[in-house]
């Protein structure tokens, strides 16, 4: 997997989506970013969602990381995850950032693996 996800982000796989994403999130008023970064020499890609101060980042390193962080104070950490585990991510955060809880599927994130 972390071969993969290593080729998807140094090729830039998400630009791909950006049509769909911003549309999606424009018609609910959500402001939408996304960048790819490099810390350490690990590549990763962003995610920014943020409505009436309610912010979220998500960011998936090529080695299979993937950072959730939510209000100041809340990150949750997972290994060993996937393109598809980020796409499911960044639509929690969407229901997190209209809903500001986390109420409706309360275990959207049981499958993934918390990291130590």
């Amino acid at each position: 997997m972390t071969k993969k996800l290593k080729e998807l982000i140094a090729n830039k796989w998400f630009d791909k989506y950006q049509i769909g994403l911003n549309a999606r999130f424009s018609t609910v008023d959500i402001l939408y970013k996304y960048h790819y970064e490099k810390q350490d020499s690990i590549n990763s890609v962003v995610v920014l969602l943020e409505k009436d101060e309610i912010k979220t980042r998500i960011e998936l390193n090529e080695n299979g990381d993937l950072d959730f962080q939510y209000s100041q104070d809340n990150i949750e950490q997972f290994e060993n995850c996937s393109e598809d585990d980020f796409h499911t991510m960044i639509a929690h955060a969407s229901i997190y950032v209209l809903d500001r809880k986390f109420n409706y599927h309360k275990e959207w994130h049981s499958k993934l693996k918390q990291r130590n």
